[in-house]
């Protein structure tokens, strides 16, 4: 037992005007419902202490002693059900992984079934990760479309579980090729452009006053562009030239959610690496080393492949857009002036660095609210 009801005085006449004050103070604390309590979670402790008020059901119970309880787990988030006693003259605490549906007739959060049917929660939640997520996109009260932007909502009240992702970004360009020995030196294939799809995620629990909501979605990097491939090696045993490196994929921007003092973020993501050129093998005439060209980074644009002057052109950072892909090589032979490693294929652009007026929506992150309750 942690908590004892608060009684109305008796109604003898040295009480009467008490009692009315008192029968007034509950009433009022019924209509709003009063949580006075004060828990707090020290990582691995939940503690409330002495002096806190409460109001279930109708009914005024103040903490009489202090009460903890160790954290079944450390990394979950609680809720605190007050459970009353069945002649109602105290109540018990327990901690449940969540809380109960918010009632705005009793201004408070109360199971409508199960063990704790009836049972209030209290208005604080504990640190830690939510267990068992909602995901069903039936139960999800507001969710944002994946493109750049700020949005707003008007939710209902309540507990909310919210999901952020930023925007995408930080794909390494694949190395190139290397080439491949034998009767016809096969060149080397180009490697590919790094896709911006690695997003930070962040997810947390808060209560909801009822009102607008604010989320700002960061947009995806773009992509780099394929590397080229090299050429093969004329006749004989030499191995073929080294393909194009893919170009290095922008950074994805982040993202951000606010509401009622709480505010989750999820971080940018950096961009990707460049790929490296592959390594080719020596022509028949006795150049050495053919091999291909590396992919650009970010901003930058790739790299041509060893070889004749004609070969296969680098792949361009085109600002606000994709990298585009390196130029393939053609094949070595004694009259041909285009042979050569594949070049590399240009860097994408970071999301934050990509211009709010375009023509079309920018591709982003995504916010996704659900409510909370039994």
């Amino acid at each position: 037992m942690s908590m004892n009801r608060i009684n109305n005085p008796s109604q003898l006449p040295q009480g009467v005007v008490e009692g009315y004050q008192q029968q007034s103070t509950n009433m009022f604390a019924a209509r709003v419902g009063l949580d006075t309590t004060a828990p707090f979670d020290n990582g691995t402790v939940i503690t409330i202490p002495v002096g806190g008020v409460v109001e279930v059901n109708g009914v005024m119970y103040s903490v009489a002693s202090e009460w903890s309880q160790t954290k079944p787990n450390a990394d979950t988030a609680y809720w605190i059900a007050v459970v009353p006693s069945e002649d109602g003259l105290t109540a018990s605490f327990e901690l449940v992984t969540r809380p109960g549906v918010w009632s705005p007739e009793r201004n408070g959060s109360y199971f409508t079934s199960g063990d704790f049917n009836n049972c209030r929660t209290l208005n604080w939640v504990s640190r830690g990760v939510l267990v068992n997520a909602p995901t069903t996109a039936a139960a999800r009260e507001w969710e944002t479309l994946s493109i750049r932007g700020r949005n707003t909502a008007s939710l209902a009240a309540g507990w909310k579980f919210v999901s952020l992702t930023s925007g995408g970004g930080g794909g390494n360009g694949q190395d190139g090729g290397n080439g491949i020995p034998g009767s016809a030196g096969i060149g080397g294939q180009g490697g590919a452009g790094g896709n911006p799809t690695i997003r930070n995620h962040a997810t947390g629990v808060y209560f909801h006053k009822g009102g607008n909501v604010e989320a700002r979605i960061g947009a995806d990097g773009t992509r780099g562009g394929r590397g080229g491939r090299g050429g093969d090696n004329g006749t004989g045993t030499a191995a073929g030239f080294g393909g194009g490196g893919g170009g290095a994929a922008g950074g994805g921007e982040e993202s951000f959610f606010a509401a009622d003092g709480f505010s989750l973020f999820a971080p940018k993501i950096l961009q990707g690496r460049r790929g490296l050129g592959g390594t080719g093998g020596t022509t028949l005439a006795g150049s050495a080393n053919i091999n291909g060209g590396a992919g650009g980074f970010v901003g930058q644009n790739g790299v041509r492949g060893a070889g004749a002057a004609d070969r296969g052109e680098a792949g361009v950072w085109v600002r606000f857009g994709h990298g585009t892909n390196g130029g393939d090589s053609g094949n070595w032979s004694p009259n041909n002036s285009s042979w050569g490693g594949g070049a590399g294929g240009g860097g994408g652009t970071n999301g934050w660095d990509l211009p709010n007026t375009t023509d079309e929506p920018l591709p982003g992150g995504s916010c996704q609210v659900w409510g909370l309750g039994n």
